[in-house]
């Protein structure tokens, strides 16, 4: 069988980047069926409530401390290690603890798409990855 697409490597240790302003969201491999990106958050830093109506993700801690938060479920607390799947059509927010930086890494689909709840406003300054 032909090997088809490309191999990428590379050490997620050497790219992390902070901004005061707001977390850093950064690419770090993708293919024709999924990508991989970083968040790095200062303390106390978010990613806004948010869904992928039909994205599956998994998210991946490798720094620090912080949350997957919800509006009807319970927080999932997060720490170096953690391994959080996330279906399609959850609403969530990504919050970094308030004196603690936080990593993490995500995997989804190619062409994802990240859509605001309606009338949740919260924090528009800070654009989504596959915001539509």
């Amino acid at each position: 069988m032909p090997i088809k697409g490309e191999v990428q490597s590379l050490n997620i240790y050497d790219m992390p980047r902070y901004s005061f302003d707001a977390r850093v969201n950064q690419p770090l491999l993708a293919s024709k069926d999924l990508v991989t990106r970083m968040n790095c958050y200062e303390p106390g830093q978010i990613t806004p409530l948010h869904v992928h109506p039909i994205d599956d993700e998994v998210v991946l801690c490798i720094e620090g401390r912080g949350a997957i938060t919800f509006e009807s479920l319970p927080d999932v607390p997060m720490v170096a290690g953690s391994l959080v799947s996330l279906p399609a059509a959850i609403p969530h927010r990504i919050e970094a603890a308030p004196d603690s930086r936080l990593v993490v890494i995500y995997t989804t689909n190619a062409g994802y798409t990240s859509v605001r709840p309606e009338g949740k406003e919260e924090a528009l300054s800070i654009r989504l990855p596959g915001e539509r």
